[in-house]
């Protein structure tokens, strides 16, 4: 069963949308503020994920933003997106996700550029180029507001912003990475190695004399080793690509197709937890008395114990 759930209102301020009216260039702002929200979310998905290589199926989906009405007042766009739910779950709030999360760091990176304030830490800083299509249809004196739903304040993108986020983007800048990939090269005198990623690009990189044992064993067994480094990296503005390792702070040699254990990942009992405090009272008291003393009798047939 589907829900519709309200996201994030976005509202456009000017002489051109009084009276509820949506100029048709409204359209393609909206679609350029989703393709913004979307990618950001599949970045913080992989920040979240780094053993992953792939995005989960469907992923891309679940991020779909709707609309289908304006709000009462002005030309406010309430986005939604519908979330799949079990009939005895409708009455839950969904838990929160990389697409929320998305929308509330599009609206936080907004309002710093707004009053001139560095941007979040946590901004994939490579994204800031798609800041060059949202906002393109802008004149003087309009702006775009977002109001997430739990935003208690709507953040104003303006021409000024926009053109303070995109400064931002000028030249090669610095952004945390946890990557991994094939050592290819290495030269110890000059402490510096070649790392092939999985898209077969090739970043360079130094390391320190203390971490000269890991690059040899990682170059030596590079057919079968990968080698995951943490710490910061050079991207070029044009496509967000990494160009240098500029800090490792961590490394990590691992075996080739190895899952990694993720610190940030939740813990199965709070999981389990969630999904048990989701099922309605009457629900658990329809559970057996005698379940956890004769599990096997009730999954596989199995006899009954007797008390």
């Amino acid at each position: 069963m589907k829900k519709i759930i309200k996201v994030v209102s976005h509202i456009f301020k000017g002489s051109r949308f009084e009276n509820h009216y949506l100029d048709s260039d409204a359209l393609q702002e909206l679609i350029n503020y989703k393709n913004l929200v979307v990618e950001i979310a599949k970045d913080l998905w992989r920040k979240k994920h780094p053993e992953r290589e792939r995005l989960p199926k469907n992923f891309e989906d679940s991020l779909n933003l709707k609309f289908n009405k304006l709000e009462d007042g002005s030309a406010a766009v309430p986005l939604e997106r519908e979330v799949e739910y079990m009939d005895n779950e409708l009455h839950f709030e969904p838990p929160r996700d990389e697409l929320d999360e998305a929308v509330e760091l599009v609206a936080e990176t907004t309002d710093a550029a707004s009053r001139d304030a560095p941007l979040p830490a946590n901004f994939p800083k490579r994204l800031i180029r798609l800041f060059e299509d949202y906002g393109k249809t802008l004149r003087e004196g309009e702006s775009f507001e977002q109001k997430p739903v739990k935003s208690q304040k709507a953040s104003v993108y303006s021409l000024k912003t926009r053109t303070r986020i995109l400064e931002r983007s000028e030249g090669k800048y610095e952004d945390i990475v946890d990557i991994v990939g094939e050592i290819r090269a290495a030269d110890l005198d000059g402490f510096s190695f070649i790392l092939r990623l999985e898209d077969d690009s090739k970043v360079p990189g130094k390391f320190s004399p203390e971490q000269e044992e890991i690059i040899t064993n990682a170059l030596r067994e590079h057919s079968t080793r990968r080698l995951r480094i943490k710490g910061r990296a050079e991207f070029t503005p044009q496509d967000g690509k990494i160009c240098r390792v500029a800090l490792v702070e961590e490394m990590i040699l691992q075996e080739e197709g190895h899952i990694a254990y993720d610190p940030k990942a939740r813990p199965i009992w709070e999981i389990a937890a969630e999904i048990g405090a989701s099922v309605p009272a009457e629900e658990w008291e329809k559970l057996p008395k005698d379940l956890s003393k004769n599990f096997d009798h009730y999954l596989y047939g199995h006899p009954k114990e007797e008390k």
